[in-house]
């Protein structure tokens, strides 16, 4: 984030709508259960609304029996998990790609990606709002940072030129679908841009996976673009409703991925999180019926929020969000929501309004009834 936005931006606490955390004592879809009372959700990203499906709850447990809670044989000593192997092969297949990895945790995918690049570019380019696995990503390759406006490939060309001598190569880094709006960034133009000057684009699709795409592969696939020169991934925790992190590519960029810190330290997960995301990506890809009902849900939502005279981001994403008049006024909204048993999220997340957001989350799991519940009773409180 540019200095001036970071300047901008409301501080990031855990304020919320209980005094101390709510316990979280279910699944988190459509429905969740807090602190012993049941809610409509619309918070978070379960975007598929796969969290507590059955087929990947047992594919997590078979692999916990036949693996156990750790995993203390690394790769680079020549071993690898089989619950790893299968999903690698599985997301292989998803994304029609020939190198994949999976990882403990989406947040590293930056930190992989981003080093695991620097020998192959002289300077990274980060959108003012890219998230920050990204930005800690860029600043372990020891390369030079440069910030962009948000989604503004002019202003991205104009700092390019500025900074990238004859023959430099750059490497653009940026989310697919950002967290906290759903707004996406014009990958195309990015990779015409990388085209000129030979460098690479790295795209986190943590909110993207499983939304946007005609396969739900993210927003690479939704832009039309080829895998080449391009280094997409991150969480698989959202939309997929599993634990951990891939990223894909070429099969030599992503052997080479593997040589970093990050990778070599970190990488491996639990098996559990594994198996767990390889049933996802079969299930996605044999349940096409899954993104379509997202899309329909996201659609209905949005079209409802829009015809309260709200501005909401245009696009298939499933996110709705938008800022009215104050952050009492936004928090005192959610607080009525949360006291009719719905819940949303008041948002000081990155590229959130300065004073905050109100980010509405569609999920496949909704059903009509539910959308029009939030927006008769979200109608009079604004």
């Amino acid at each position: 984030m540019s200095s001036a936005a970071l300047a901008s931006a409301p501080p990031e606490t855990a304020a919320g709508p209980f005094a101390v955390p709510g316990r979280v004592e279910s699944t988190t879809c459509a429905l969740v259960t807090v602190d012993g009372r049941q809610y409509l959700n619309f918070s978070g990203s379960s975007y598929l609304g796969l969290g507590g499906h059955a087929t990947l709850v047992a594919a997590g447990i078979d692999a916990l029996r036949r693996y156990g809670a750790q995993t203390p044989l690394a790769r680079h000593y020549g071993f690898q998990l089989g619950a790893n192997l299968d999903v690698e092969a599985e997301a292989r297949r998803f994304f029609g790609v020939d190198g994949a990895m999976f990882f403990g945790t989406g947040y590293l995918f930056g930190l992989i990606a981003l080093p695991g690049l620097a020998p192959l570019g002289h300077a990274i380019f980060l959108d003012d709002y890219a998230h920050y696995s990204l930005r800690d990503g860029a600043r372990a390759s020891g390369l030079p940072m440069y910030s962009f406006r948000h989604r503004d490939a002019k202003d991205l060309a104009e700092v390019m030129a500025r900074t990238l001598a004859p023959g430099e190569r750059p490497i653009i880094a940026t989310d697919g679908m950002f967290a906290t709006y759903g707004s996406v960034p014009p990958l195309k133009v990015y990779a015409e841009l990388i085209a000129k000057r030979d460098g690479w684009l790295v795209v986190d699709e943590s909110h993207a996976f499983g939304c946007l795409g005609a396969t739900g592969c993210g927003a690479v696939e939704a832009a039309g673009l080829t895998r080449e020169r391009v280094v997409a991934g991150g969480s698989v925790a959202k939309s997929f409703g599993a634990h951990g992190g891939i990223a894909i590519g070429d099969a030599a960029v992503i052997e080479r991925l593997w040589q970093g810190p990050a990778a070599r330290g970190a990488a491996l997960g639990c098996a559990a999180g594994a198996a767990m995301t390889t049933a996802s990506l079969r299930l996605v890809r044999e349940q096409p019926q899954l993104l379509a009902r997202l899309h329909q849900n996201a659609r209905r939502l949005k079209q409802g929020l829009r015809g309260m005279g709200l501005s909401i981001e245009v696009g298939e994403g499933p996110l709705a969000t938008f800022t009215h008049r104050s952050a009492s006024d936004m928090q005192h909204i959610q607080s009525s929501l949360m006291s009719s048993g719905i819940v949303v999220s008041y948002s000081t997340y990155v590229g959130a309004a300065p004073v905050g957001s109100l980010r509405i989350a569609a999920m496949a799991d909704h059903t009509e009834q539910q959308i029009d519940r939030l927006l008769t009773t979200l109608a009079p409180l604004l």
